[in-house]
């Protein structure tokens, strides 16, 4: 049997083959990771795909990928409990009568590769002072018995910002505990922005700006008081005038005794 009819033999499987799937990556958000995928070019509508991971040498099955449909994606976060090991994820396209290669993803650290997400702020004022809070967000993924959620939240970035011109500087806070941010103008209106910071993952999403006043701010009573004069001094003309048209009126119409009627006390000529 000559090479080309070897060929011509092994031809048709090359054929029928369905197209591998493409842009295998493993997306992470505070140690929850997904591993997503499109499907390759010409990929049938009944095309299902089932997901393995490599751990000590070995392939396995990930528990409920077996069969995912072309919108679904593989959950990772129960696979990959260890965050200081190293994974990989792969995954095949498969019909009843036909199944692809497989298409690897990149390794995979989860303590360094996922996406830390902003902590949980609380800013309260204290004179010339903020009073911060800061704790880790919650997930699946951090709520693990084997996650490194202290490694990973135990230092964070802070940002200072007054409201009034801007102005603004850093701080580093390493403990979940209240921190005293002093030596503040008082009344005047901060905002806080938190980061995690870690020496061995660069990746993290930074906290909405949350905002306080250092004090209460004092009000401005001088207004009020001005216009509670000026309502008083318009009161009193007021009555004044009011007394001295009565008395006028009365003048007018009192009918005088006839042993005074012959002098002028109301003005008279």
């Amino acid at each position: 049997m000559g090479p080309w009819t070897l060929l011509l033999l092994h031809l048709p499987l090359v054929v029928s083959m369905l197209p591998a799937p493409t842009n295998v990556s493993i997306v992470s958000f505070n140690l929850e990771h997904t591993l997503t995928w499109l499907p390759g070019p010409g990929t049938p509508d009944n095309t299902h795909f089932t997901v393995q991971s490599l751990r000590k040498n070995s392939w396995q099955l990930v528990k409920g990928c077996a069969r995912l449909k072309t919108s679904q994606s593989c959950d990772l976060t129960n696979t990959f409990k260890d965050s200081f090991y190293h994974y990989k994820a792969r995954v095949q396209a498969i019909t009843t009568t036909q199944k692809s290669n497989w298409s690897l993803s990149m390794p995979f650290n989860p303590l360094t590769d996922t996406l830390l997400g902003p902590p949980v702020v609380s800013v309260s004022g204290c004179g010339n002072c903020l009073l911060l809070q800061v704790t880790p967000p919650t997930s699946r993924g951090l709520q693990h018995s084997l996650s490194p959620t202290q490694l990973l939240y135990r230092q964070f970035t802070c940002k200072v910002r007054r409201t009034r011109d801007g102005s603004q500087f850093s701080m580093w806070v390493t403990s979940t505990e209240k921190t005293v941010i002093g030596y503040l103008e008082p009344g005047a209106e901060y905002c806080v922005t938190v980061t995690a910071s870690t020496s061995f993952n660069p990746h993290s999403v930074p906290s909405e700006p949350h905002c306080a006043f250092t004090s209460p701010t004092a009000a401005n009573t001088v207004p009020v008081v001005l216009s509670v004069l000026c309502a008083i001094s318009l009161l009193v003309v007021l009555l004044c005038g009011i007394v001295v048209y009565s008395g006028r009126l009365l003048c007018m119409h009192k009918p005088l005794p006839k042993t005074l009627s012959s002098v002028p006390l109301c003005g008279g000529g």
